[in-house]
């Protein structure tokens, strides 16, 4: 009975350990600063309303209530950026980076935080969208940056 206390023990710490090191790296990432913004060029260019979500989450939380229509907002951008990510002005194209698919991971996992927290009725879950935005609006930066270093080369008509 010791051995397998111990077995679960480690796989526990094991796991706790490794989501600290993800929400730790991707801390970073998110720490990092582009230039030049472009991330209001790429949502306003493909009707994403990430920053809109962004900024009401960080100027005013406790007014916002509607949980499931900024969570289907963000899911709907996610959806359009990592579209974009994957095929638009990229040498990667049809992947992801490394540093990417952490940040993938990471708004899957604050996903289903978010949702655990809202179902537990927990009244923090407003952060984890405030988080899954800047990951949105890191995206937007990527995309961005992408497409001014790789310009698409159309012929001259």
């Amino acid at each position: 009975m010791s051995a397998t206390f111990v077995s679960v023990f480690i796989l526990a710490s094991s796991v706790l350990l490794l989501l600290f090191w993800l929400r730790s790296a991707c801390q970073s990432i998110l720490r990092q600063r582009f230039e030049q913004d472009y991330s209001a060029e790429v949502a306003e260019a493909n009707q994403l309303e990430y920053l809109v979500i962004r900024k009401a989450l960080s100027e005013y939380p406790e007014e916002i209530a509607d949980y499931s229509g900024l969570l289907q907002t963000l899911e709907r951008d996610y959806e359009a950026l990592t579209y974009l990510l994957r095929n638009a002005a990229t040498v990667h194209m049809g992947r992801y980076t490394r540093t990417e698919r952490l940040l993938i991971l990471d708004f899957q996992l604050l996903r289903l935080w978010v949702r655990l927290k809202r179902a537990l009725g927990w009244p923090s879950w407003r952060s984890g969208l405030l988080e899954m935005a800047t990951i949105l609006n890191y995206f937007g930066n990527v995309v961005g940056h992408r497409l001014v270093t790789f310009p698409s080369r159309l012929p001259s008509l």
